[in-house]
């Protein structure tokens, strides 16, 4: 079972984009291969996930063909690189952070048999769609934000995903959401945000603030990956790909999406609660 998470599993890949996996296998762990030379299950999948991982990572001629991540893999890099359904179930239901319930919103099967596509679609269920503490959901995502704004803070002023109202906020709040309600379960952020607009726990213009941002990122990744403001031919084409009438648009339409964004952000997490990451003793 190949298991997407991120923005593969949302489908929403760019071309910076690296590909986050959660390998897995169906069955009994205990069983073994029936060739040559018979490898207990555990053995066999993790041998098989190597080599699917050498595939799409293969060098070529313009660098490597993807960038793999699977540290979203249970226990992350200290599990196994491919585990048992059952074992990933049982991680999941036991020992999950909410982070990783986070991601498992995203999560979309690409490959696997539909019987094994059933087991996963239960598996989620019953992890997503559980009953929450809202106040400990929340102060858990608030620190993990406040954790990612003291290490990854926004690299210059376009740096539409890590700014505050920016896309890693979009994506918490939604985040939030699904877990607090059990609700709007897409891995698809916009079909979520839909879902969510619908259920009247977002208003209208969220969606369209992550519109723009979505549209933002892509083409500053294009033209101007440092995250600087870049020349004025530069500024000039950004407008145009946001159906933009000049720069001075694009600045008002971003600090406009920044505050729909954080608008939604302190309704949730309140207005007092400044931005600092858990003190570690």
């Amino acid at each position: 079972v190949v298991l997407a998470l991120g923005r593969l599993g949302g489908e929403s890949l760019t071309h910076a984009s690296d590909l986050d996996l959660v390998l897995l296998f169906t069955g009994d762990y205990r069983a073994e291969s029936d060739g040559a030379r018979p490898l207990p299950a555990t053995q066999y999948f993790n041998r098989l996930a190597q080599r699917v991982i050498a595939a799409l990572t293969v060098a070529t001629a313009n660098g490597s063909l993807y960038e793999v991540d699977t540290r979203l893999r249970p226990s992350g890099a200290k599990g196994l690189l491919c585990a048992s359904v059952a074992s990933f179930a049982r991680y999941q239901t036991e020992s999950a952070w909410v982070w990783e319930h986070m991601a498992l919103t995203r999560a979309r099967m690409v490959y696997g048999s539909a019987a094994a596509r059933a087991e996963i679609d239960d598996v989620l269920q019953n992890v997503l769609a559980k009953p929450r503490d809202p106040d400990g959901l929340f102060d858990d995502i608030f620190t993990m934000r406040a954790d990612i704004a003291a290490h990854k803070p926004p690299k210059g002023p376009l740096d539409v995903k890590a700014m505050r109202g920016g896309l890693i906020d979009i994506e918490f709040i939604v985040h939030a959401l699904q877990l607090q309600h059990g609700t709007a379960l897409h891995p698809q952020l916009p079909k979520a945000i839909d879902a969510l607009t619908e259920a009247g726990l977002v208003s209208a213009s969220f969606s369209d603030a992550h519109d723009f941002f979505s549209r933002l990122l892509i083409v500053v990744r294009l033209v101007a990956p440092d995250c600087q403001l870049p020349g004025q031919p530069a500024c000039a084409l950004i407008a145009r790909c946001l159906d933009c009438a000049d720069w001075q648009s694009v600045e008002q339409s971003l600090r406009t999406n920044s505050a729909i964004v954080m608008d939604q952000w302190h309704q949730l997490f309140g207005h007092s609660r400044p931005l600092k990451p858990a003190t570690k003793g």
